[in-house]
Order: structure tokens, then C-alpha cells, then sequence
């Protein structure tokens, strides 16, 4: 019975090649597999014939270059403090595993699974062997992606195959710790264990044993220097020396066996560590098949629920419709008339978490504000607190840039009801500007909270930042605030006007399945919006730099700070205005039976 199930797994891999294959005849499939070809070649296949160093023909200092050179030794040195960090980052998921569940093992079968495989005479313990294989298979793929990232750790040593083979190893451990540890809790909750005691004893057991292995260190091994002084090595050698020391280093044997593989310096060490990585894999899939309970009822309600999330997601939905989900409250008042484009953002915005309202944000605002404050009045605390606005700045760039694409509560999840749309008594450009508002509301509220963070914290002093006075923070921090809901407004413009000049491929890169081509179609959204973008924000930035170089001399540079912000939200404001009408022209001429055809 199990040979079947293992054809039935073969057919079903070769059924989704050929597939993907014969979607290939399509242009726009063609053209998506051709871009993500060239990125995984240019920046991964191509890297694996190349030993790390530097590139051919690269100038490089003569110490850069030694250092370099030398990497080769480096992971002998390092071996101690990685495997310690890989152990100790095994232990935190194994530890989720225990505490978070809640639900009855169900070991993710699909629906078409359960609907032929459960009614047949096939034994359980079948059952769970074919989805331990399904699993097996998913790890391949995992650890043949993680492999393409992990061969530039040049420091890490050994090679592609070594490290393809050390993921697999972390991935089936994870997966086989993760099945019995569902069994192991559904026997236990059968037992009458709850969940809060079961999560107590847990934790309580790994901080005895944190605590415990704190007390026995050696007296004379130095504390970790924190503040402004950070000495990594030192802080490094007291993580091995604290992982080392029992009972914790008892906890992390069976981790530290399964990342040896990975972490191998060279093709012996890593076939010396092959043979306790298969014992510890062979005793997770026994504690796996003994421990196995019954599942059916589990698996079916898993099934409903993982297709139902699906379905939402293909509309645009962030979750899917259920009679048990509890009504939330609306996020502003919706007033009987007024302006339609309110409604649209009623209606996006209920369709989203629940979290996303004024009172949350202004909470977390003022805690922001207040540990703002708090770490920068502490003796060590100006240099962590310049690094923490500098991080913050850095995210706000990133939600700039690939926010929109996360955001996707506007045209690009109603373009399945576009033609219901059409039908109401709007123009097209009310119907863009209402859909575009929830977006950009979401948007910018996270960014006014990374810009908050960023003027609480950031410190010049000692950066060479001087003239960066807290009045021109505090300038420059609301210009930033001012513009941010036009600039998001303009980003999101991008993406919207692709899913409405290019429906069918927008549509069909959300609706099937993954691959190369898919993420080629990606690719090329994302590199279409970074050009558009920076073709738009550059008229607006060279206003404010001039208004900035005209005014600063006469009036001062905060004040001058104040008037290019204005400027540059003049100019973002008429291209949003110009991109809402344009789209609004091509939503009243959008025709889906003809552009979704394929």
C-alpha cells in the first residue's frame, strides 16, 4: 500500500512539471520564467562553480585580501560560537512547537487527499508514513533553496552539498519534532492536561535549566560587556561557555547533533557528523509512528479551514468568511451621505485586523514616545538609542518600497468585482481614489510611527551629526509625517495600474501556483515600480533641494526644511491627482472577459 502512495506522490510532482511546462506556451508566462531564470543564474547557480574570494580581476587592499584568503581557517575558529547560536535557535522553535498549539494533531492532508485516501482500506500508520515522505519531499525543495542563500557564508565552510544536505537534515528534524510533538499534545490534552498548564511546565523547565547552567559558570569567566563598548569575541565566548555547561548543554545535544552536518568545515567532518544526525532523525520518526493518534477528525476541519483561507486569499481577502468569527467593531463611523470615497475606506479597512484603529496607534505612539525618552536619559543608552533611530529609518524606507506590495487592500483585491464596481453611479476616478485610501491609511500610519521612533531616538552626538539640532529633528520629522500619505499614495499608484492594464497576468500571479515564471512576473512588477517611482519622486526632490539651497541663507535652515516639505507634497499631491484621473479612464474601459481570457 505504501509503494501506491509513493506513486500516487510521483504523479502528482511530475502532473505539476508538466503543468508549469505547457503554461510556458503563454507569453506572459515565457516571459516571467525567462526573468526568474536569469535571476536565480545571475545571483546563485552561477556562484556555486566559484569558490568564495574575491571575484577575478577585483582590486582589493592587501589586508582585505589576506583576510580573505585566510577565510579558509576561519570556520574552525568560529565552529564553537555558530553551533551554539544554531542549537540555541533549534531550541526556540522546538519550544514554540510545545507551547503554542492548541489543536488537535491533524498532519495537514488537502481535501482531495482526505476525500480518496481516508475512505480506503488503508492503515493509519500508511497514512502517516505517506505525509512524513510529502514532507520529506517539501524539506528537498526548502533546503535546495536555503543552500542557494547559505553558499555565499563562505565562512561557514564545506560546500553546496554539504550545506544542501545539512538544511535537509534541520528541516526534517524540525518537521518529524513538530508531527510527534502534535501527537504527544493531543494524548496529553486527552489526559486532562490544559493548555496553560502544559505551557507553564514547559517554560518553567527551560528556565530551571537556563538557570541552573547561569549558576554553575565558572567565577572567573567575565559577564558580556554590553552598552557602548560591545566586545563581540567576549560576548561570544561567554554564549559557548554557558551552552556547554550543564544541565543546558544536556537540552542542546540532540540540536547541536543535528546542525554538525550543516556547520561542517570540510567533506569528513561532515560524514563523521552524518551518522549521530541519522540517529537522531531515526528516533524522531519512531516517537513519531508510536506516538501517533487518531487524526481524521483534525485533518478534515484542517482541510476546510486551509481551503477557505486559500479562497480568500485568490480574492483578496485576508481571511475567509466564517459563521463563528466574532464581529468587530467598525473603524469610524459611517455617516448615512457624504463622500463615497469614505465608504470604500470603511469597507477595506473592516476587511483587515482588527488592530488597525486610532486608539491602537495612539497607544502605541505613546510608548514609542515614552521608551524613547526613557533609553535615551540612560547612561549607555545614547549610542543604542541612535542605533534604534537609525534602524527605524531604515524600515521606513523598506515600507516605502515594498509596503504597497503587502498592502493590497485597493483595486488589486476587488479587480475580481470590477464589473460590479462599474455599475455604481461613480466616476471612474472616485472609484481608484476610494479604493487606493485604506492602503495608504495603513501605510502611513506605520510610517509616522517609524518617524516617531526615529526623531525620539536619534542622537547626533558623536556621529559627526552637530548641526542636526532637535528643532530641525523635530522640522524635518513632521515634513517627513506631511509627505509620507502623498508618497505612499503615488507608490501604491504603480501596482494599481498594473493589475488594471495587465489583469490577466496581475490575476493569474495571484491565483496559481508558484514557480519561476511566477516569480519572474514579480520581479518584473517590483523593477517596473522602483523606475516608475524614481522617475516620479525626482521632480519633487530637486523643488525641495532648491527651495532648501534658496531659502536656508534667508530664513534659516529649519525653516527652510518647512518649506521644501511643503513643496515636495505640492508636486507628489498633483502627480497622485493626475495618476487617480488617468486610472480612473482606464478602470471605466477596463473589460475582464476580454483581458482575462487566455
Amino acid at each position: 500500500m505504501l509503494s501506491a502512495l509513493l506513486y500516487l506522490r510521483a504523479t502528482s510532482f511530475r502532473n505539476w512539471v508538466v503543468a508549469r511546462v505547457r503554461r510556458l506556451r503563454q507569453p506572459k508566462y515565457l516571459l516571467g520564467a525567462i526573468v526568474g531564470g536569469a535571476y536565480f543564474y545571475f545571483f546563485f547557480f552561477r556562484s556555486l562553480a566559484t569558490p568564495p574570494g574575491p571575484r577575478a580581476g577585483t582590486a582589493l587592499p592587501d589586508a582585505a585580501r589576506e583576510a580573505m584568503e585566510a577565510a579558509v581557517t576561519l570556520p574552525a575558529d568560529w565552529l564553537p560560537a555558530t553551533t551554539a547560536f544554531g542549537s540555541l535557535a533549534l531550541l526556540i522553535f522546538t519550544t514554540f512547537m510545545w507551547v503554542v498549539p492548541t489543536q488537535r494533531a491533524a498532519l495537514g492532508f488537502s481535501e482531495a487527499e482526505i476525500a480518496f485516501l481516508f475512505p480506503a482500506p488503508v492503515k493509519r500508520r500508511s497514512l502517516v508514513h505517506f505525509r512524513l515522505i510529502s514532507a520529506q519531499l517539501r524539506s528537498l525543495v526548502g533546503a535546495g533553496v536555503m543552500m542557494l542563500f547559505s553558499q555565499r557564508w563562505s565562512a561557514l565552510g564545506g560546500n553546496a552539498l554539504t550545506h544542501a544536505f545539512g538544511w535537509w537534515f534541520i528541516f526534517s528534524a524540525l518537521n518529524l519534532h513538530f508531527s510527534g510533538a502534535s501527537f504527544t499534545l493531543t494524548r496529553l490534552t486527552d489526559l486532562g492536561l490544559q493548555a496553560w498548564r502544559r505551557r507553564i511546565l514547559v517554560l518553567g523547565m527551560i528556565a530551571s535549566v537556563f538557570i541552573a547552567a547561569l549558576l554553575r559558570l565558572p567565577a572567573e569567566l567575565p559577564s558580556p560587556p554590553l552598552g557602548t563598548g560591545i566586545d563581540l569575541p567576549a560576548a561570544s565566548e561567554w554564549l559557548v561557555a554557558l551552552t556547554t555547561t550543564a544541565p543546558l548543554s544536556w537540552l542542546l545535544a540532540p540540536f547541536r547533533i543535528v546542525v554538525a552536518p550543516f556547520l561542517a568545515v570540510d567533506t569528513r567532518a561532515f560524514f563523521i557528523a552524518l551518522g549521530p544526525t541519522l540517529a537522531v532523525l531515526t528516533l524522531h520518526y519512531l516517537w513519531v509512528v508510536k506516538s501517533a493518534v487518531a487524526f481524521e477528525d483534525a485533518a478534515v476541519d484542517y482541510a476546510q479551514k486551509r481551503g477557505a483561507r486559500l479562497a480568500a486569499w485568490r480574492t483578496g481577502g485576508r481571511r475567509p468568511d466564517d459563521a463563528f468569527t466574532k464581529a468587530r467593531a467598525a473603524p469610524f463611523p459611517l455617516a448615512d451621505a457624504g463622500r463615497p470615497e469614505l465608504a470604500f475606506l470603511w469597507k477595506n479597512l473592516l476587511s483587515t485586523w482588527p488592530y488597525f484603529t486610532v486608539r491602537v496607534w495612539g497607544l502605541a505612539a505613546l510608548v514609542i514616545a515614552g521608551a524613547g525618552i526613557w533609553l535615551r536619559r540612560q547612561p549607555e543608552g545614547p549610542l543604542l538609542a541612535s542605533t534604534v533611530g537609525g534602524v527605524a529609518l531604515i524600515f521606513s524606507a523598506y515600507v516605502v518600497i515594498v509596503g504597497p506590495q503587502f498592502a493590497r487592500q485597493d483595486i488589486r483585491s476587488d479587480l475580481t468585482h470590477a464589473d460590479l464596481l462599474k455599475t455604481y453611479p461613480l466616476p471612474g476616478w472616485q472609484i481608484v481614489l476610494g479604493e487606493l485610501l485604506a492602503p495608504t491609511v495603513i501605510l502611513t500610519g506605520v510610517l509616522w510611527l517609524t518617524l516617531l521612533t526615529a526623531v525620539v531616538t536619534l542622537q547626533p552626538v558623536g556621529l559627526g551629526l552637530s548641526w542636526l539640532t532637535p528643532s530641525l529633528r523635530l522640522a524635518a520629522g513632521l515634513g517627513l509625517a506631511c509627505v509620507a500619505p502623498v508618497m505612499v499614495a503615488l507608490q501604491l499608484l504603480v501596482p494599481n495600474a498594473a493589475a488594471l492594464f495587465f489583469p490577466g497576468w496581475f490575476q493569474m500571479s495571484r491565483t496559481r501556483g508558484g514557480g519561476p515564471e511566477v516569480i519572474g512576473q514579480r520581479m518584473i512588477f517590483f523593477f517596473a515600480q522602483v523606475l516608475t517611482m524614481l522617475c516620479a519622486l525626482l521632480p519633487a526632490f530637486l523643488v525641495g533641494g532648491a527651495v532648501i539651497l534658496m531659502l536656508h541663507w534667508i530664513i534659516g535652515l529649519t525653516a527652510a526644511v518647512v518649506c521644501a516639505s511643503l513643496a515636495v507634497w505640492v508636486v507628489l499631491a498633483g502627480e497622485v491627482w493626475a495618476g487617480v484621473h488617468w486610472l480612473g479612464t482606464r478602470f471605466e474601459s477596463l473589460d475582464l472577459s476580454a483581458d482575462l481570457r487566455p
